[in-house]
């Protein structure tokens, strides 16, 4: 994973704007010790709109919240490739006393992803949860957002 996000030849650009590698290899070792088949939650975003690098780390952030995931433990790479940027959150699956939550995490993300879309006044990206998403906006109190989604 190190190798990757932060080595990838075909970038133009690497920014690590939270974490390292250091602390990536120091979560694999606390998921061992805890007796964990994975050490690190890997969440790629590709936004189909150009983002500033405050945006992306925003949105991480609210990923972050989503997941319940402890900020100060995150490691977060942008890429930029062909003129174009994609991030790159790592999340210790370990989180001091509990283990990340995987519930229904695909949907949860795709959430976060269409409230970013929305507050950045993007245009909306299909998805394939958008229904259950929009109903779970009501239940949450976001009408208006829900209304936009469905």
């Amino acid at each position: 994973m190190s190798r990757h996000v932060l080595h990838g030849a075909k970038n133009e650009a690497i920014r690590v704007l939270a974490g390292s590698d250091w602390l990536m290899r120091d979560h694999m070792r606390e998921a061992r010790r805890e007796g964990l088949t994975y050490g690190l939650r890997h969440i790629a975003f590709n936004p189909a709109q150009a983002m500033s690098d405050a945006q992306l780390a925003e949105f991480a952030d609210h990923l972050c919240q989503e997941l319940k995931a402890d900020l100060s433990h995150i490691t977060l790479i942008i890429h930029q490739k062909d003129g174009l940027t994609h991030g790159h959150l790592l999340l210790p699956e370990w989180q001091g006393d509990h283990v990340l939550s995987s519930r229904f995490s695909w949907m949860r993300l795709e959430k976060v992803a269409r409230l970013e879309e929305l507050r950045l006044g993007h245009a909306l990206v299909p998805g394939r949860h958008d229904k259950a998403i929009a109903n779970a906006l009501h239940k949450q109190g976001y009408h208006h957002e829900a209304e936009q989604i469905a």
